[in-house]
């Protein structure tokens, strides 16, 4: 027999008191003087012991009815079975949840994450499920859970521990409450469906630091059902630091100082620390590292000199003992060297020509130097006669631009310069608009702005299914003023008093790389520019033409259409001020650097990214043979590990280590720069009640041999709610104390007859 509360079993002992009470010898205890008695001889008491019970019988029932009443309350039963087997315990789904975020490299943390998920797998049952969940920035099921229908899998456990030795931190950032809410949904799911009737339980094993993301905890309604036991890793040494650049260097130099932010963990024990330039070799003097201190839990901003060598091409960090977070990568700045062929009569230092407001907005560029090479317009007419050598002996060989800068070239000597871009602006002959369009079949970019109408319909014929139109208003009969000629040669409309009229840009394609840095709602207001002038032109139903960005009255605006590997781009109105606003308005130097950038055969919208994050590629000149240009692009990450792009690839996701990256293709090589999140630096231990405070209900973790305690205590109970032993004590108890309560009246009975005999 077993009992519940064996606590109550102690009243047995009370039952012996009345005995021992009985069995007291008393004795006189003190001594009084009395005078009167002074005279009198001593006569003290003989004492004797009282050691024989009169009613012994009903001494034993009453310690009977009491020991029963005791009995009774500790809530005896008898045991059916008195060993318990592991295979008798209930199951359990335990989800095994292990961070393997980048701040998990620091010193032994991950030996100990193992060791904690190596105990909690000893201690699953044979009816326990176990699911492997890793997580950093994402969480990702390693080994799932059985699903109701698919065959079990077989040792479950060693599977997990297979599991576990291939698995190993990563370099992405960590967000915590993403991962426990995913894992909480699908065990509460599963409890609510009735896929499973076993107890849910998630395992954390994380370093819980400071930089974790919980912010979607809060917006959760945490399951009641499902316990959180938290294995909290600590490093041996708390000394961690990082360095991030703040100088914005893609307009940088050599010769800048750069802004280095250093930051220093809240439980950091160093605070002197050096940064340094680095090259890949590391070959840049150590001497020129510069001393900062910084104190824990604050960060310092100095200003770092770069090095005159162009292969820094990173920052480095020393003083603190985790070293993981101790580089930041930096592309390094590269000057690049676009020849452009500009066609046109206007000169350079002209504030009225587009030609001035162009080499200034491209001037503004430190890292890329376009040489400007002329074509006149008479040498571009003069094409059609064929003669560029002899034109070549008599005229380019002294003639050369107004600024005195490139001289005047033929487009034979041209040609061999392989320029980027050409830029026109007047009428092009027939010859000069076949070498054109070969040029850009080629791979060129051509930039088309008439500045009249003969020199529109010229720009046009490369473009199939375009055509020049009448302006709407006509000059009137007769007419022979500049303002009437200058109505035939484009829609100009004549507002009220003799005041021009403009229209606006009313439909932009933000979708197009030209546009595409103005998709901003904070930039893509176009309404302040007023274009004045414009050349008609109209497309056809069938026309591959694309239209870039169309006036409030329909006409376009700019045309874009693929001609071969490169493209022709059209402006109806130009940007000079005769034509529009365009040059003076904020608009104009980004779309200057974009048209380059086009030229140049794309340009990388962000040269850093943190691991992890999408990186956008560079919009190539060809869309006619797109898909062959991206299949020959691929990008070296780090460890020199080759990824070849495919064909629809219009971002980079494999960003998932922190250095350089090079993408190449056929014609082009790009740098950027991946590196580690901010975050992951700030590894001062997070407090876990701020988890509870989230609404996490935080659990402790049971060993098997507890486990088998609780289940015998639960048996133990059924049994004894099953048997209810202490209801029949109860009534045996009743039954002795009216048999108590009779013999009492009797034998009080027999005592007083005596006495009542006597007198």
């Amino acid at each position: 027999m077993s009992v519940l509360v064996p606590l109550y079993l102690a009243g047995l002992g009370a039952l012996s008191l009345p005995v021992l009470f009985h069995l007291i010898r008393r004795t006189p205890r003190g001594h009084q003087p009395f005078s009167t008695l002074l005279f009198l001889s001593p006569s003290p008491p003989r004492l004797t012991r009282r050691s024989r019970l009169d009613h012994w019988l009903l001494l034993l029932l009453r310690a009977a009815a009491l020991a029963l009443l005791a009995l009774a309350f500790a809530r005896p039963f008898f045991r059916a079975s008195a060993v318990l087997s592991l295979e008798q315990l209930a199951g359990r789904r335990v989800a095994i949840v292990l961070d393997t975020s980048a701040s998990m490299r620091r010193s032994d943390l991950w030996p100990q994450a193992l060791a904690h998920a190596e105990r909690t797998i000893k201690e699953l049952g044979p009816n326990d499920d176990v699911a492997l969940v890793t997580f950093d920035e994402h969480a990702q099921t390693i080994v799932d859970f059985e699903r109701p229908g698919e065959p079990p899998t077989r040792d479950k456990p060693n599977l997990v521990r297979q599991q576990l030795k291939s698995l190993g931190p990563s370099w992405r950032s960590t967000d915590l409450g993403s991962a426990l809410v995913s894992v909480a949904t699908e065990l509460d799911s599963a409890v609510e469906e009735a896929e499973s009737i076993a107890e849910p339980q998630i395992v954390l094993i994380t370093d819980l630091q400071s930089g974790s993301r919980v912010e979607d905890l809060q917006a959760y309604e945490w399951p009641s059902q499902v316990p959180v036991v938290v294995h909290a890793v600590r490093a041996s040494k708390s000394s961690n630091a990082s360095a991030l650049l703040l100088t914005d260097t893609e307009h940088a130099t050599e010769d800048d100082d750069s802004r280095v932010r250093v930051i220093n963990a809240a439980d950091s024990t160093a605070e002197q620390f050096f940064v340094r330039w680095q090259s890949a070799d590391g070959r840049l003097a150590a001497d020129e590292s510069l001393p900062v201190h910084v104190p824990a839990g604050q960060s310092r901003v100095v200003r770092l000199k770069r090095p005159s060598e162009l292969t820094a091409d990173r920052i480095e960090l020393i003083g603190d003992d985790d070293v993981f977070d101790n580089l930041h990568f930096v592309v390094p700045p590269r000057i690049e060297t676009l020849p452009v062929v500009y066609i046109g009569n206007d000169s350079p230092t002209d504030p009225e020509g587009p030609r001035y407001y162009m080499e200034i907005a491209w001037a503004d560029d430190a890292l890329r130097q376009v040489e400007l090479h002329t074509l006149t317009d008479e040498e571009a007419a003069d094409s059609d006669e064929g003669g560029d050598e002899e034109r070549a002996s008599s005229e380019s060989g002294a003639a050369s631009d107004s600024s005195g800068g490139k001289p005047n070239l033929t487009w034979s000597e041209l040609s061999t310069l392989r320029p980027k871009a050409v830029v026109v602006t007047g009428a092009l002959s027939a010859t000069m608009q076949e070498r054109l369009r070969n040029f850009a079949e080629s791979g060129g970019l051509l930039l088309l702005s008439p500045l009249s109408r003969e020199a529109a319909a010229t720009h046009a014929a490369l473009f199939d299914g375009v055509e020049v139109i009448a302006p709407d208003l006509e000059a009137a009969e007769g007419d022979s003023t500049a303002e009437a000629t200058e109505s035939r040669d484009c829609d100009v409309e004549q507002a009220a008093g003799g005041r021009r009229g403009y229209r606006l840009l009313a439909e932009i394609d933000f979708s197009h790389p030209l546009f595409q840095p103005f998709s901003n709602p904070r930039y893509n207001d176009f309404t302040a520019i007023h274009f004045w002038r414009h050349r008609r032109l109209r497309l056809e139903d069938d026309s591959p033409v694309q239209t870039l960005a169309r006036f409030d009255n329909g006409d376009p605006a700019i045309l874009e259409q693929a001609l071969g590997d490169g493209r022709a781009i059209l402006f109806t109105s130009g940007w000079h001020p005769a034509d529009s606003q365009l040059a003076l308005s904020s608009k104009f130097v980004p779309l200057m650097q974009l048209l380059l950038d086009q030229a140049a055969g794309g340009k990388l919208v962000r040269s850093s990214v943190e691991v992890g994050e999408s990186l956008a590629l560079p919009a190539w000149k060809s869309r006619a043979n797109v898909v062959n240009a991206r299949r020959l692009r691929t990008v070296t990450k780090p460890d020199r590990t080759i990824v070849r792009l495919t064909s629809d690839a219009t971002n980079f996701d494999d960003t998932d280590q922190p250095g350089l990256y090079e993408l190449r293709s056929d014609e082009e090589t790009y740098l950027f720069a991946v590196n580690l999140d901010a975050s992951e630096s700030n590894t001062a231990p997070l407090d876990v009640g701020q988890l509870e405070q989230a609404g996490v209900r935080l659990g402790t973790e049971i060993t098997q041999a507890e486990r088998r305690d609780r289940l015998r205590q639960q048996r133990d109970k059924e049994l004894e709610d099953r048997q209810q032993v202490w209801r029949w004590l109860i009534v045996a108890a009743l039954g002795i104390l009216m048999l108590e309560t009779g013999l009492a009246s009797r034998a009080a009975r027999q005592t007083n007859q005596p006495t009542e005999a006597t007198s």
